[in-house]
């Protein structure tokens, strides 16, 4: 399943259980974001096990993609059966902070970056 978003790609990979999100997300507001939302809890619902959400190729995200991507992450949180991998990478400037920053709303949540 492929969403596009603006100047951005998303993309579910069901086998592997893999979200993964490429270009530059700079949608205007969290409305917009709502296709982002629902894209993700209609690819993961029911979901148990592993799931990787891969950002290693996302350019930027700005902070209304921030707080969509941390409601998820919550909300994966109080369901209480998926394993959470987030891949980052060093190249991109903003993730380091940013995605050490999910967490924090989530310990058990597995970062590499």
């Amino acid at each position: 399943m492929i969403l596009h978003a603006g100047d951005a790609k998303v993309t579910y990979d069901k086998e592997n259980q893999d979200v993964k999100f490429e270009g530059s997300m700079r949608l205007a507001n969290m409305k917009e974001y709502d296709q982002v939302t629902e894209f993700l809890k209609e690819n993961t619902n029911g979901l148990a096990g592993k799931l990787t959400l891969d950002f290693t190729e996302l350019q930027f995200l700005n902070s209304s993609g921030i707080t969509t991507l941390s409601l998820f992450i919550l909300n994966c949180k109080k369901k209480g059966d998926v394993e959470l991998l987030v891949k980052g990478s060093k190249d991109v400037a903003w993730q380091q902070k940013s995605l050490a920053n999910f967490k924090k709303l989530w310990s058990d949540i597995h970062l590499e970056i």
